[in-house]
């Protein structure tokens, strides 16, 4: 029989989901109640890429119902209706005894024509509890009512041991009155574990929450986290090609700061925002142009006609201030094209475009710098290769 399971993202809905696939059934979607309000999903308030992390790790579609709580019950119904279209006979629920919670569940799935199945009814609150654990579910406290519960327990993974330090505590050792509620990121359900990690504990009333949050991997996330970028999911390279252009248009504006010319500042002005629009471009999004590419093409060649650069030797990078900084653009530049071939030899399409600004750019610092120490009488001082 197909089915549509009621998933909360916490351990009694994991279980349910678990046991109806153990009995034979085939799952077609996880429906999730998600608070418009709030921006958080109902009861456990897990965000919304949090969701899609779990819908992908256990292979199962996820339905977000994006409803408040006037529309909560018809929106759930709307839901139910689409499963039974898609040919579900049944919609899954983790309740195990609140009569009221059972009562709900059952008349939206008597008003959309489906069954309501409740693998957990009527089972010991301690059994659920131990079952969860002896399956491999590993579940994390990520909300606790302090009026029964210390906040101590958020964050912790529930075992054996913490469930019978709760009991000790006077709370339902399920959590099943809104004591705590866990957030499931692993099972016999889950094809791979969801990374994920907590962010800063909050207070609301009487509940303390520690936020779930996606983690990318291999990088800590934070609630006060520099850049998008930083955090960014998959081939982290995205994140050293933006630091490096936002260093690089940074080093730009400091260089023409120290330049009184007028037409030399416009013209390191159109240079800053070049460099800055490398990163959008390397993402994916071309925001730099041919055309672009052809004018600082001409303003390097008036540079490196203008450069007293002498032939037939290196050079040491040194100068006055503006032209050594000059060089110092030089090296980032080049450190750009070092990671734009990085990302090609590991199979990834890079824009011709890009190497072409970077290479150009990199000539570009380097001609200045001569040009610059130049304009102040420095001469530049020939370096023998040994």
């Amino acid at each position: 029989m197909k089915f549509a399971a009621s998933y909360s993202g916490g351990k009694e809905s994991a279980l349910a989901v678990h046991r109806a696939i153990k009995q034979g059934h085939q799952p077609i979607a996880l429906i999730t109640t998600y608070n418009t309000d709030a921006d958080r999903s109902h009861f456990h308030s897990l965000p919304e890429d949090v969701l899609k992390s779990v819908s992908e790790a256990v292979n199962i579609p996820l339905w977000m119902i994006k409803t408040n709580s006037e529309q909560y019950a018809k929106d759930f119904e709307k839901a139910l209706l689409k499963a039974k279209e898609q040919g579900a006979e049944a919609c899954v629920f983790g309740d195990i005894d609140i009569e009221g919670h059972l009562k709900w569940c059952g008349e939206r799935c008597e008003n959309a024509g489906i069954k309501p199945l409740f693998p957990l009814q009527g089972e010991s609150r301690k059994d659920v509890v131990r079952e969860i654990i002896d399956n491999g579910f590993i579940c994390n406290i990520s909300i606790v009512n302090t009026k029964y519960l210390s906040d101590d327990f958020l964050g912790k993974q529930l075992t054996k041991d913490v469930a019978e330090r709760i009991a000790a505590q006077g709370a339902d050792i399920c959590g099943e009155n809104g004591e705590y509620h866990t957030f499931v990121s692993a099972g016999p359900i889950f094809k791979h574990p969801v990374n994920f990690m907590f962010g800063a504990k909050s207070i609301r009333d009487d509940y303390a929450m520690l936020p779930v949050q996606v983690k990318a991997e291999g990088i800590c996330r934070s609630k006060y986290e520099a850049c998008p970028l930083v955090c960014e999911k998959g081939n982290n390279i995205f994140c050293d090609f933006a630091i490096l252009t936002d260093e690089a248009a940074s080093a730009t504006g400091l260089l023409r700061s120290l330049i009184s010319d007028e037409e030399l500042r416009e013209e390191l002005r159109f240079v800053c925002g070049i460099i800055y629009n490398l990163s959008p471009s390397f993402r994916g999004g071309m925001v730099v142009t041919e055309n672009e590419l052809l004018k600082l093409e001409q303003m390097t060649m008036k540079h490196k006609t203008d450069a007293a650069r002498p032939s037939g030797s290196l050079v040491l990078p040194m100068g006055c201030q503006s032209g050594s900084l000059s060089h110092i653009l030089r090296v980032k530049c080049k450190a750009l094209v070092r990671l734009l071939c990085r990302h090609d030899f590991g199979g990834n399409k890079v824009d011709s475009l890009l190497y072409d600004f970077t290479n150009l750019l990199s000539g570009y610092f380097y001609y200045l710098a001569f040009k610059l120490n130049t304009q102040e009488g420095i001469e530049e001082i020939p370096y023998i290769a040994r």
